[in-house]
């Protein structure tokens, strides 16, 4: 499995992975209501031990992951088929991630008002229902054993080619409401996550939500804070020297202009652009790498020309956005008002000029 080429995928892969909770009950329901109490808060945190497979098909490969969860402590230990090796660690105060193989590791400190407002895994698959409950349709498909446990299936079928999302199958534990399996097929990439063996009540011992790095390992800590600063115009002209931007005429202003550090302390830019008053959209520009090879759309992002240049579109009903590389930067637009169409975005996009 080659991680580094999946990255653009592991906020949507971390959602439909991790653990959903919810309440315990045997009456029935409609799909609705076991959608609606599947994600309610459970009364008691659960304890277990689990052991699932990841599957990214041609995207990523194949991963078996090991899983031990007690109150808000986890760990997470993911093999490669091609002998990646990492674990995750999140306690009460901290989140460690190594690559074992790599010798690498990312910590993050966080307060306990920080560590509260991170999603729960609940939270996690509550938000792809969400944002798919007005695209798709939803309904119970009947009741399946997985892991050798009783499991409520929900479908969502997209009702349209043009949802960011496509059909998602969830498998969600009755007594638990742990989703113990989940298909989805977006854009011909399908994934699936299933669990094979699960454990409630396992005796955890707490070094497991420990790690002790080797001293040997690289680590990199990473600020749980927003880091970005604003900056002023003639700044950026500083570090990117010849770039394009938007220029503001026809009630278009732009409002903002930010600076945060990415991969390799790189300096990446946001500018906040308003259209009479109302937030319109935002472009990011930051200096390409060539060393990073282009692994083509993801999801329901599709090939276009923007700009006379190959480029990659993503139109959602709540999400729309363009990218595209030019003369050694890398470009995004992404619409912050959803009566902004792709069209709209394709033209502001045209009407670039140089600033030097």
């Amino acid at each position: 499995m080659n991680w580094k080429r999946s990255c653009r995928a592991v906020g949507l892969i971390a959602v439909m992975t991790f653990s959903l909770v919810g309440c315990n009950s045997e009456a029935t329901y409609t799909p609705q209501e076991i959608i609606d109490q599947a994600l309610q808060e459970s009364k008691e945190p659960l304890t277990y031990y689990g052991e699932y497979t990841l599957d990214m098909g041609e995207l990523g490969g194949k991963a078996q992951v090991k899983e031990w969860v007690k109150d808000s402590n986890r760990r997470i230990e993911m093999t490669g088929d091609n002998g990646e090796h990492v674990i995750t660690v999140k306690n009460d105060a901290k989140v460690i991630s190594y690559d074992v193989t790599e010798k690498t590791a990312y910590t993050m400190d966080y307060s306990q008002p920080e560590l509260d407002s991170l999603q729960s895994p609940k939270d996690q698959v509550q938000l792809i229902f969400n944002m798919v409950k007005d695209t798709h349709d939803i309904k119970i498909a009947g009741e399946e054993k997985v892991a050798g446990r009783d499991t409520y299936k929900i479908v969502a079928k997209t009702k349209n080619t043009e949802s960011l999302f496509g059909d998602i199958e969830a498998w969600i534990d009755k007594k638990t409401w742990l989703t113990l399996k989940m298909k989805t097929d977006s854009a011909g990439t399908h994934m699936l996550t299933e669990y094979s063996k699960i454990n409630f009540g396992e005796k955890i011992d707490a070094q497991q939500f420990t790690l002790d790095l080797p001293k040997d390992v690289t680590i990199q800590e990473i600020s749980g804070q927003d880091t970005s600063e604003s900056v002023s115009l003639d700044d950026v002209k500083q570090q990117l020297e010849k770039f394009l931007l938007v220029p503001e005429v026809n009630g278009l202003t732009l409002d903002n202009i930010s600076m945060v550090k990415g991969i390799e302390e790189r300096p990446e830019y946001s500018f906040d652009y308003v259209l009479d008053g109302e937030l319109a959209f935002f472009v990011t520009i930051f200096k390409a790498d060539a060393s990073v090879a282009d692994i083509g759309p993801i999801l329901n992002e599709k090939e276009i020309d923007i700009r006379g240049q190959k480029g990659t579109v993503m139109d959602g009903e709540n999400f729309r956005s363009l990218a595209w590389q030019e003369n050694g930067y890398q470009y995004s637009m992404v619409g912050q008002n959803p009566e902004l169409t792709v069209e709209d975005l394709l033209s502001y996009a045209q009407q670039m000029t140089v600033v030097q």
